[in-house]
Order: structure tokens, then C-alpha cells, then sequence
């Protein structure tokens, strides 16, 4: 009797944390799991025990899940189909498109591979990557990501793909000295004509840059950050310089507030 006191304890305990993904893929929790694989074969009359996958369909609005159902949620191995006849094949974690499995658009396209959270991230090369992303209520949207640069490098953000000109030339914003009239000219000094020769030479720049963009050879594709990316970049990158300033400078802070209660105490 106080064997089955002893397990059941250690079997609550462990399902209160079953939601952690760490923790089931730890050993602890796999100590744990073979206990309950034991107590289960041993003890099937204990009900506590006994909570299997079950066969059953889920209703998500207007999409229809029918695979294995665990606590009342897609878990396990299912078809997920969405309104718009697309549909995901496999594995399920919690409601959550989880695992191996397979979206299919109704065209007949495929993507296929290890989801993580609703997500399936296929590397374009070591910096970019494409995302294809599943929502059960929205469907499928896709983006990419690059990844970020110096101490943000195991960062990834929003990107987009689009085609530059690589023989495109920039605007002047001012003439060199080989544009300038002439020191002997009675046009030197004379702003309102360096600004006319100006207007001119950018003008031959944008003509020039729309001759050369319609060249296909001279179109290459890049991804840049969308304004959610660089958003998110400038966000991490101010948190990075407060945590650097914080570990160069751990005492700044009570330093200041040292040196101003010794000049209050002199003064005294």
C-alpha cells in the first residue's frame, strides 16, 4: 500500500509540470514517464492513470480537426482542414501545428517538415530564411528572416524580398570641385547656378538608373527588413546596450549615490 501512495505522489507531481516542454525532455522526466508506464500496466484500476489519446474531431470556427484529442485538445496525429480547402497532415501538440507534418494548398503545393509552434522555417542560405506560419482561425502566411549582425547574430527578424539595380547610381546632394563653374567663370559663387547644374546632373543620374534597371542582368534579389523587422532590430539592440552598460557598470548606479551623500555629509 505504501508503494502505490509513493508512486501516485510522484506521478501528480510530475503531471502538474507535463506541460513543459524542457522538462519532458529531460531525464528526470523520463524517469518519471517509465514510473507511470509501470504504475499503469500494474495498477490499471487507479483512474488517475489512464489518461489516454482518444479518437474524436475538434471544431475550430468554420475548420474541423479529426485526429487523436488529449484534455480536449488536438494532440497526437491528425488532419487539420481549413476553410479555404487547404489542410495540415500530422502531429499535433496542444492544439498547435507541432511536429512532422505536411500543409497542402489546394493547388496541390507542399510543405513539408519539422513544425515548431505553428511554424515550419526552411534556411535559404546561413542568413535568411523562409517562414511558413499556420493559424487556425487566419490559415497560412508566409515571411522571411534574416538574421542579425554582431552580439544579434542568434537573432532573427521580418525581412522581405525585392530586386535592386546593382548598377544604380545615387543622387548628388552636392557638385564635386570638377563640376563647379570655373574660379574665371561669372558664374562662380553664383548659387542659384551651381544649384541648375546640380538639378541637371541628378536628372541625367535618374535617367541613367531607369536604362540600366530595365536590364535584367543588372537586377539582383535581397531581402530587407520590413519596418516590423528593423522595429524589433532596434528594440534588441537597445536592450543589448542597457544589459552591456549594466555588466561593465554593475555599481554605477550606488556609486553616484555614494559620491552624492558624502558631498551632503562635508557640507554638514
Amino acid at each position: 500500500m505504501r508503494k502505490i501512495l509513493v508512486i501516485s505522489i510522484l506521478l501528480i507531481f510530475g503531471n502538474s509540470f507535463a506541460y513543459g516542454d524542457i522538462l519532458q525532455d529531460s531525464k528526470v522526466w523520463k524517469f518519471f514517464g517509465k514510473i507511470a508506464n509501470d504504475a499503469k500496466s500494474n495498477f490499471p484500476e487507479l483512474p488517475f492513470l489512464n489518461k489516454e489519446l482518444e479518437e474524436g474531431i475538434l471544431k475550430f470556427g468554420s475548420a474541423t480537426y479529426i485526429g487523436t484529442i488529449k484534455g480536449g485538445k488536438a494532440h497526437g496525429e491528425g488532419v487539420f482542414m481549413f476553410p479555404d480547402g487547404t489542410k495540415y497532415e500530422g502531429k499535433f501538440k496542444r492544439n498547435m501545428f507541432h511536429g512532422e507534418g505536411t500543409f497542402i494548398d489546394p493547388n496541390g503545393n507542399s510543405h513539408e517538415g519539422n513544425w515548431k509552434y505553428n511554424k515550419l522555417k526552411s534556411h535559404i542560405d546561413n542568413n535568411t530564411r523562409e517562414v511558413i506560419q499556420l493559424s487556425k482561425a487566419l490559415g497560412k502566411s508566409e515571411f522571411f528572416e534574416i538574421r542579425g549582425s554582431g552580439q544579434l547574430t542568434n537573432k532573427w527578424f521580418e525581412a522581405e524580398m525585392t530586386q535592386v539595380n546593382v548598377k544604380k547610381a545615387e543622387i548628388s546632394k552636392e557638385l564635386d570641385i570638377f563640376d563647379l563653374p570655373s574660379v574665371f567663370s561669372e558664374d562662380y559663387g553664383d548659387e542659384s547656378k551651381i544649384q541648375e547644374i546640380l538639378d541637371n546632373k541628378n536628372a541625367q543620374i535618374i535617367s541613367q538608373n531607369e536604362k540600366t534597371s530595365k536590364d535584367i542582368s543588372n537586377m539582383q534579389t535581397v531581402f530587407v527588413l520590413t519596418a516590423k523587422g528593423e522595429q524589433d532590430m532596434q528594440s534588441e539592440k537597445k536592450a543589448v546596450a542597457v544589459n552591456n552598460d549594466v555588466y561593465q557598470n554593475p555599481h554605477s548606479g550606488t556609486s553616484k549615490g555614494g559620491m552624492s551623500g558624502g558631498g551632503g555629509g562635508g557640507g554638514c
